[in-house]
């Protein structure tokens, strides 16, 4: 299925600018339709956007597809250097999509606001947000949590690291493989991404020989899978020892020089992994290229 409409979201933060050009060049090479939403951040000396008056309705500030999520009343200090930023951030927008021959429509969302994000993202073929930083700090979208997204939109989220600079992606891809629902899902709905892939890596991790047996015939297939879509896929499969699943994929994706990791998320529950580690919650803190993750 190819993608037609693209989420992506944004703040104030250099990241954020990352973000946009990923992307632009995405929904370029798609033909899709992009969304932007731009996550207002909460004034220091006052509440966020869920305090403002009412926004102006769409198309009245100069920004044509623009639609306002969230409203009410709220304190003025702080709001209006915030509201010129996201005005500006706006205009950036629809100038960048205009230079790269794109449509689109723009969102305004309060901090932190993950309904609203959830509910664009449940009708867009592919999400795309940011790392949170190192304690969840930094402005806006930072604080969206990408795990909430993918678990509960049943959609693809593309979580783009928040240090460093990533034009593109599809080009060398490590498919993280185990064989279950999530990861099936995973490789599925990269499908529209590994077009024009040059190498794609489905990489099985087992803790014992037994493990890599097991799972052989399940990895064959799917690469056989892959190579009937065109896609220049192998598979590869490595034993853990003491190392976690997700060292060793992060490893691998670096010396592959990947520019995409596929994976499936959270096999075992949100709360599990929190407790206990697990691979979803460890690719996303330790990641260094972007990630694409479905449930």
């Amino acid at each position: 299925m190819a993608v037609r409409d693209i989420l992506v979201v944004l703040d104030p933060s250099p990241s954020g600018e990352v973000r946009l050009k990923l992307a632009l060049d995405i929904a370029k090479t798609s033909k899709a339709h992009l969304i932007g939403a731009y996550v207002m951040p909460t004034s220091q000396e006052g509440p966020g956007l869920g305090g403002f008056g009412p926004l102006p309705p769409a198309g009245t500030d100069g920004i044509s597809g623009v639609r306002f999520s969230g409203g009410g009343t709220a304190a003025a200090i702080g709001v209006s250097r915030e509201a010129e930023r996201a005005e500006t951030a706006g205009q950036h927008f629809e100038s960048e999509l205009r230079l790269n021959s794109t449509e689109g429509e723009w969102h305004i969302l309060d901090d932190g606001d993950t309904q609203a994000a959830l509910e664009l993202a449940k009708a867009a073929d592919l999400s795309i947000l940011g790392q949170r930083p190192p304690n969840g700090h930094g402005n806006g979208a930072a604080r969206l949590r990408p795990e909430d997204i993918v678990v509960a939109a049943g959609r693809p989220v593309l979580v783009v690291p928040y240090a460093g600079a990533f034009a593109h992606v599809g080009k060398r891809v490590l498919v993280a493989w185990d064989g279950t629902r999530e990861a099936v899902r995973a490789v599925n709905d990269a499908l529209p991404l590994l077009g024009e892939a040059e190498a794609v890596t489905v990489m099985f991790v087992g803790a014992q020989e037994t493990s890599l047996e097991r799972q052989r015939p399940s990895l064959e297939r799917i690469v056989r899978h892959l190579q009937r879509h065109a896609i220049d896929a192998k598979p590869e499969e490595s034993l853990r020892g003491e190392i976690a699943v997700s060292d060793v994929l992060l490893s691998r994706a670096a010396d592959l020089n990947a520019d995409l990791i596929v994976s499936g998320a959270y096999h075992h529950s949100q709360l599990r992994e929190a407790l206990l580690g697990g691979v979803s919650r460890e690719l996303l803190a330790h990641m260094t290229v972007p990630l694409l993750m479905s449930h």
